[in-house]
């Protein structure tokens, strides 16, 4: 009972999170649709996993290639979701190259159990899931597409784990690089959830793929665990996911801007324009701000706004334009203490008061309230 309870609750938190997902995601929110596609090729997987611990080999013999396919399939799918996240342009002939593995084990797969009888089919189910000793060749094939597959799998929690962090960092960058209000894409938890994703699914992950199914079927308690874990990363995820709003630009297009090579005094003139710009018309007003729409305005591209911020002023895009909203709100909470700190908040250009507050404290190490106190 423990086994059933175990599997089915991240069997059907997987199946009903990918029909959620698929159903609330339009042109606008794309990457609940890629993330809908990493919840049912989940569940496909936990559908696998009850079919074998439940012992419905009859059934898992016409399934076992999709379950191979799917184990295989997990880590290209979560990463395609990363990717969509942040509006990065989504190759799909590039992208196939990931589920090569995948299609290619299940094709292997599809033959050897379609050549195979059912007494050698249930000879490697039973060293798959007991430890008994295989006694024929069919049942040896078997048993290495199945360990080849785990171990190929092992490789990919190791490649993936690092290539989704670097992603999530880069994303971090460039989104720092590129957008002034960083809380209207409900990018704060977004970052820690995804890391402490991948991390937390592969640890356990990598353990119990070296180990196979035979202690998880002798210790229920230890798949109970394992399934309960999880679970709760999964929630956590699709809260994350369906709060998180796309990137309305593809990053990977707009940053094709070559970052051509420029005389020194041509950029020291493009920082001057930058600065004048800033102090004279305050665009930095706009709580939607953006490098694209800086650059634009000053007759430059993206890559020297970024390269003078960068490195001769010493910030990213969005510490640089909120330094100049909390100077403005400094001035207004001294000039005019009686505004409430939404209206300063309005006022100096940011997209919202917890913002506001945030920033401000980030930089003056007090909150506007606390400054105001201490200006009078």
């Amino acid at each position: 009972m423990i086994k059933i309870i175990a599997l089915l609750s991240t069997l059907f938190l997987n199946l009903y999170g990918s029909f959620f997902l698929i159903s609330s995601s339009n042109k606008k929110f794309k990457n609940r649709f890629y993330l809908a596609l990493f919840f049912f090729n989940s569940f496909v997987l936990f559908v696998g996993h009850f079919l074998s611990f439940n012992e419905y080999w009859r059934a898992f013999r016409y399934f076992d290639f999709i379950f191979l396919a799917s184990l295989l399939a997990f880590y290209p799918f979560y990463y395609l979701y990363l990717f969509s996240a942040f509006n990065f342009n989504i190759v799909k002939s590039k992208w196939i190259y990931h589920f090569i593995p995948s299609i290619l084990i299940a094709f292997l797969m599809l033959i050897a159990t379609s050549l195979s009888s059912w007494e050698n089919y249930d000879i490697y189910m039973n060293n798959n899931l007991h430890g008994t000793k295989l006694t024929s060749n069919s049942s040896v094939i078997l048993a290495y597409l199945y360990k080849g597959s785990r171990a190929f799998h092992l490789i990919q929690i190791l490649v993936y784990n690092y290539l989704a962090i670097r992603y999530i960092l880069k994303a971090k960058s460039q989104m720092n690089n590129s957008f002034s209000d960083l809380d209207s894409f409900q990018l704060r938890f977004f970052y820690i959830a995804n890391i402490s994703f991948i991390l937390l699914m592969s640890i356990p992950g990598f353990y119990a793929t070296i180990i196979g199914r035979t202690p998880f079927n002798t210790n229920e308690l230890s798949l109970l665990f394992l399934c309960s874990l999880f679970t709760a990363l999964y929630l956590i995820l699709a809260f994350v996911g369906l709060r998180q709003i796309p990137v309305n630009v593809n990053l990977s297009v707009k940053n094709r801007n070559a970052t051509l090579e420029i005389h020194p005094n041509d950029l020291i003139q493009i920082e001057k324009q930058l600065l004048d710009y800033f102090n004279n018309d305050k665009p930095w007003l706009n709580p939607n701000l953006n490098i694209w729409d800086v650059a634009s305005k000053i007759g430059t591209n993206r890559s020297y706004v970024s390269k003078i911020i960068n490195e001769s002023m010493g910030f990213n895009f969005n510490h640089f334009v909120n330094y100049y909203r909390v100077k403005e709100a400094k001035s207004i909470l001294i000039a005019n203490p009686d505004l409430s700190i939404v209206e300063i908040s309005e006022l100096s250009g940011f997209g919202s008061m917890n913002s506001f507050i945030r920033i401000f404290k980030e930089t003056e190490n007090c909150t506007p309230t606390e400054f105001k106190k201490n200006s009078n």
